[in-house]
């Protein structure tokens, strides 16, 4: 593993740089996207719901792992000091708390301008994809939300773990190739996101049975579990609401 990367005498995070260059290659995808597809969406706009998509991933990672801390130590001693909180607020956070808090960062923005929802997450679902890919190759590289431990896999110090970080990567960058090869919101615009859902919360689900960091749930379950069960009829539901709608149609929230 290579938590780290000298520059200069400097150490930088390679989880940071990943996911930086996530961002970038996202908003160039992005505006890609928009200009050879012919959406809606201006390309100012789409620099401003990156920002605000990125701010409220920040926010919502941070605020869904200080609560999973909360319901798991809260009552722990010690655990409201100032010393112990100084090393809660540097981690990254969890990832289905930035999907959700960048999710309705980008709602807000919408519905602030009224843009077209549909337009907008057709564009944006591919790039969600291209930087979950970057993240979880930051995550493998720093040696974090690593696999169980077993026969094969991936040499970390002593042992040999499932590289269940990659087979994640894999999943997300698979399923933006195919969306990308075959396009399938141009017969129904609006259909990318739910089909998302859809497909990494059922990959997500699978691939929490073969996590070997600490225990991240409860009653059998990872929180990721839990919160996957939740978003696979949450997408059901956007599916059939879409493919009752008249194909090609501009839908402002």
């Amino acid at each position: 593993m290579y938590p780290t990367l000298d520059v200069f005498g400097h150490a930088f995070s390679m989880y940071l740089l990943s996911a930086i260059a996530g961002i970038l290659f996202a908003f160039g995808l992005a505006l890609l996207r928009r200009r050879a597809a012919r959406f809606h969406t201006g390309a100012e706009d789409i620099v401003y719901i990156i920002m605000c998509a990125v701010i409220g991933a920040l926010l919502g990672a941070k605020a869904f792992q200080l609560a999973g801390f909360i319901l798991r130590d809260g009552r722990g001693a010690g655990f409201w000091t100032l010393e112990h909180w100084r090393g809660l607020i540097p981690g990254v956070g969890v990832f289905y708390g930035g999907l959700i808090g960048g999710f309705i960062a980008v709602l807000v923005y919408i519905r602030k301008y009224k843009l077209d929802f549909l337009d907008v997450t057709d564009i944006l679902v591919p790039c969600v994809l291209l930087f979950c890919t970057f993240g979880r190759i930051g995550c493998f590289l720093a040696g974090c939300c690593y696999g169980r431990q077993a026969h094969w896999g991936i040499q970390h110090g002593a042992e040999t773990l499932i590289p269940v970080q990659l087979f994640e990567a894999g999943l997300t960058l698979i399923t933006m190739a195919a969306i990308l090869i075959f396009r399938p919101e141009r017969k129904r615009p609006g259909v990318l996101l739910p089909l998302y859902v859809l497909v990494y919360a059922v990959g997500r689900f699978v691939l929490e049975f073969f996590r070997g960091d600490m225990q991240r749930g409860v009653y059998l379950l990872s929180t990721s579990q839990w919160i996957s069960l939740l978003m696979i009829p949450a997408g059901i539901f956007l599916l059939k609401w879409i493919s009752k709608r008249p194909k090609l149609q501009n839908t402002p929230v």
